[in-house]
């Protein structure tokens, strides 16, 4: 029976609306790492000019989002090797735990109550997680706590991030969970573990321990972190076991087809000179 599809969009309402759209098209299945980005084929899906497109991508290359393309002048997404990924999830934890301490001092009743109200709708819909409504759940949860931690600075940072960390952590390939909690038995031991890890974040924050907090954060955090780098480890070990071929080249080392586009390319452009 094939798995359901299950698709999330983070909002990320504090980021203007022709970004909003440009890196929403970046992030979703049309591209996957590695891939190419042309400033006019993204003007026209998106039905805008050029001009704000590439400001956009300015802010994004800026950010550190996307890579300039050495080979062909332009711009790139990131491969998502397993060392890139490490690097995602270390700029996440970053924010959230800084984020978790300043909303032990900073939080409100009202943010405490609705920590409380996603955890119980989370542990309701927990049977049919990962469903998109869960994984907006646990968005909800993370950001709530920026957001109650009273700092513009990572109420900002965190649209993007919430945008690249769905791209990497459940929409590619390598990373995506096509089964539900009542199907796999060890998958609904997981989603418990994450409305319980959630619990004792809120309880953390109303009681104002900051130690405590960024412990739990951090290795809650390392939970998901350990899952998609192993994913993406052995999705990078698979591609290089089955590449290779008949042209008498040795099987690929791990790593995406998109470097190994990008390593002939450059081959032959010193061969031609």
């Amino acid at each position: 029976m094939p798995s359901r599809r299950r698709v999330f969009e983070p909002k990320i309402d504090r980021t203007p609306p022709n970004l909003q759209k440009l890196v929403r098209l970046v992030f979703s299945e049309a591209y996957l790492p590695g891939d190419r980005l042309i400033e006019r084929d993204l003007a026209a899906k998106l039905g805008l000019s050029r001009i704000p497109v590439r400001e956009g991508l300015q802010k994004l290359v800026s950010k550190g989002i996307l890579l300039k393309d050495d080979v062909h002048h332009g711009l790139r997404l990131r491969d998502y090797l397993p060392t890139e990924v490490t690097h995602l999830h270390e700029y996440r934890e970053a924010i959230e735990l800084a984020a978790a301490r300043a909303a032990c001092h900073n939080r409100s009743a009202t943010s405490l109550v609705q920590l409380d109200l996603i955890c119980d709708e989370m542990a309701r819909e927990a049977p049919n997680a990962p469903s998109p409504r869960w994984l907006e759940l646990d968005w909800q949860f993370h950001q709530t706590i920026v957001e109650a931690s009273g700092n513009e600075r990572f109420r900002n940072d965190f649209d993007l991030l919430m945008l690249e960390c769905n791209y990497v952590f459940y929409r590619l390939p390598a990373t995506k969970i096509p089964a539900t909690s009542r199907e796999h038995p060890l998958l609904a031991t997981l989603v418990h573990g994450v409305v319980d890890a959630h619990r004792q974040i809120g309880k953390l924050i109303a009681a104002r321990d900051t130690n405590g907090v960024v412990e739990a954060m951090r290795l809650h955090l390392a939970g998901l972190s350990n899952r998609v780098h192993r994913d993406v480890v052995k999705s990078q070990l698979e591609k290089g076991s089955e590449a290779g071929g008949g042209d008498g080249r040795p099987p690929l080392r791990p790593a995406t087809h998109a470097v190994a586009r990008r390593a002939r390319s450059r081959s032959r452009s010193i061969q031609s000179r």
